[in-house]
């Protein structure tokens, strides 16, 4: 996967609106359908220069499905994700996962059931491994 830049807050929230329709309804997204389940207020016109914008990225392809287009990701959401805290990891802790941690930890974010959680994880991801 080529690497793309981090997206800004408002077109991340266009792409978590596309991931999840396109879960659920598997055949791009329509801009009225965006525009009806984004959370923030846009304008049609605002919605179309991030969409258009997506595209040129690599995030998007438009389909023309008609007198409709149905925007369709390029890249997934968990492809995203992985991407983007790779990308946190390393710039904020140097790549370390025990300095970001311990900063969830000393900002008071991890309660120790949260502990209890990544220890089981990290056990299951060893027990894999071998």
């Amino acid at each position: 996967m080529k690497e793309r830049k981090n997206l800004p807050e408002a077109e991340l929230d266009i792409m978590l609106v596309i991931w999840y329709e396109e879960k659920k309804e598997g055949e791009g997204v329509t801009a009225p359908r965006i525009l009806e389940k984004l959370e923030r207020p846009l304008t049609a016109s605002a919605l179309h220069s991030y969409l258009k914008r997506l595209e040129e990225r690599g995030y998007l392809r438009c389909e023309k499905a008609g007198r409709v287009n149905r925007y369709v990701p390029l890249i997934s959401e968990e492809e995203y994700r992985r991407q983007e805290s790779g990308s946190i990891l390393e710039r904020l802790y140097g790549g370390s996962l025990k300095a970001f941690t311990a900063a969830l930890w000393d900002g008071g974010e991890l309660s120790l059931g949260d502990l209890d959680e990544m220890r089981d994880f990290l056990d299951e991801l060893s027990w894999r491994r071998r």
